[in-house]
């Protein structure tokens, strides 16, 4: 099975590039937002750390987080946000294991992992390609404001840069979607990057037919994006 990561910043169009794929292209999308949406419902364990770290302030009446509560917490606190990912990191990466081995045996070629710290929780180690939703920090600014009337200029600004520049993202994707124009410009962008990541049908019907290939493939995948992640960072550091 052909896992392709998909990653952008706030704001960039990420979630329309990923309803775009599931929607016009029929490929299954692993969506990390949900994930971690249902691995902090009520009475779940990720639940209960975070009421414990965090306070009975970012518990509501009804049991559900208090998400613009929380959210206020760790954008101002870089220490909070880390400690956030820890709690819900490995429950949302347990699930989409899961996840992608339902796809796996259902007969799935191909499938989307959606997911917005993509490199940063190191989950395009085990995809084939990865793809960086891209816009330019006034437009990431402006469809911010527009989506979210109720936040700041300086609101919009503190969300934006708490996260991994998008130059970064750019640098280590395999494929960059550029969404700085229209709606159908960034169709015409979707369609060439889908049409460049098909795998062959010999390769998928071998994978899927040949579960210890697949392993084997797994394996050899994630040290070839171990290798690639370390001459990247080499070329980094001397640019």
């Amino acid at each position: 099975m052909y896992i392709i990561g998909l990653t952008g910043s706030i704001a960039t169009g990420k979630t329309t590039v990923s309803k775009q794929f599931h929607e016009k292209y029929h490929v299954p999308v692993i969506d990390a937002d949900i994930l971690a949406r249902k691995v902090v419902e009520p009475g779940t364990k990720c639940q209960r750390r975070i009421q414990k770290e965090f306070g009975q302030q970012v518990i509501l009446p009804d049991g559900h987080l208090n998400r613009p509560e929380l959210g206020k917490i760790i954008f101002e606190t870089p220490s909070k946000r880390k400690l956030l990912n820890s709690i819900v990191h490995p429950a949302v990466r347990k699930a989409m294991l899961k996840d992608l081995f339902y796809y796996y045996i259902t007969g799935h070629g191909m499938v989307i992992l959606d997911v917005p710290l993509l490199f940063e929780a190191k989950m395009h180690t085990i995809c084939w390609k990865t793809i960086c939703v891209a816009s330019t920090m006034e437009i990431q600014k402006r469809r911010l404001l527009k989506r979210n009337p109720e936040y700041s200029s300086e609101d919009a600004d503190r969300r934006i840069h708490s996260q991994t520049p998008i130059q970064e993202k750019e640098f280590l994707a395999d494929y960059v979607i550029d969404n700085n124009s229209d709606f159908n410009s960034l169709s015409r962008n979707i369609c060439t990057t889908f049409v460049a990541i098909q795998p062959s049908i010999v390769w998928t019907l071998a994978c899927l037919l040949i579960p210890i290939l697949q392993v084997f493939m797994q394996f050899y995948n994630y040290s070839r994006q171990i290798r690639k992640a370390r001459n990247q960072k080499k070329v980094h550091l001397t640019q």
